[in-house]
């Protein structure tokens, strides 16, 4: 839940932590975000537009104050 009105961020990073795609939300308002419509879509795609392979990600998501840091498997 975002508590106030925020920026918020995602950032995609490869398994040696290399950081391949950022995604910046501008402006967020305050709410629940669990709706797929509401949540950050990440194509598979680095900053230069190429697809990504297989394998292991981790994604970083901040807004405001918060971040964290979850892992996540992209299968081909």
């Amino acid at each position: 839940m975002v508590t106030e009105d925020s920026t918020a961020t995602a950032k995609i990073y490869d398994v040696t932590g290399k950081q391949i795609r950022m995604i910046q939300l501008d402006h967020i308002p305050a709410g629940n975000y669990v709706e797929v419509s509401r949540a950050i879509y990440w194509d598979g795609s680095t900053n230069t537009g190429e697809s990504v392979s297989s394998g292991t990600y981790f994604y970083q998501i901040e807004v405001g104050d918060y971040t964290e840091t979850r892992k996540m498997v992209i299968p081909k």
